[in-house]
């Protein structure tokens, strides 16, 4: 038998659910409430207001996985967590998500953008280690999450109609390409534009 769920606990995953589909700038408290099935008055309740609630559902992301694993792993851990199948039931309030509503939320932009750098850019530098470690993480996070967008939010079909082995294999190759192109020479000659 499952147990029911508290109602802090309704609140985040309707939170999580609307602030990460639609914006923090484009959900009210009532549409909050009126999903988790409570009454208003208890967001203030539990986490003091708007902002204390969708800053409760940012300290429920999960670290992401290819940090935590060893150096040598993290290029294929990248790849692999950016190649899964798009799921439109799961895939739906996912961090990919929340940071891609949210980073242009007039409200919440530099919050997420403070997130970015200090949750992935700069523990992914740390990571990598090396010449150019922030710009390196930051090319790399701008690859992934540019394929991402174009394969779940655009299903561009080049990018959907692949397996699951075939599009790791892809993200593999950009991400390594990411990584290592940033690492160019001084005195190297620019092209004419």
């Amino acid at each position: 038998m499952s147990r029911s769920l508290s109602t802090q606990e309704k609140l985040l995953n309707a939170a999580r659910e609307l602030f990460w589909t639609r914006g923090y700038s484009h959900v009210s408290v009532r549409d909050i409430a009126k999903i988790a099935g409570v009454d208003v008055a208890l967001i203030s309740r539990y986490f003091g207001s708007k902002q204390g609630l969708f800053e409760a559902t940012l300290a429920i992301i999960p670290v992401w996985e290819a940090l935590e694993s060893a150096p040598e792993d993290l290029l294929s851990k990248a790849a692999a967590s950016f190649s899964r199948l798009f799921d439109p039931v799961t895939d739906q309030a996912n961090p990919f998500m929340m940071l891609l509503v949210n980073g242009v939320d007039p409200a919440m932009g530099d919050k997420m953008k403070d997130l970015v750098q200090t949750g992935l850019v700069k523990p992914l530098a740390a990571k990598l280690g090396g010449k150019k470690a922030d710009q390196r993480a930051a090319m790399l996070l701008a690859a992934l999450f540019g394929f991402a967008l174009m394969r779940k939010n655009f299903q561009i079909a080049a990018l959907t109609d692949k397996s699951v082995e075939e599009i790791e294999e892809l993200v593999f190759r950009l991400a390594r390409t990411a990584i290592s192109d940033c690492v160019v020479e001084q005195n190297r000659p620019r092209s004419a534009v």
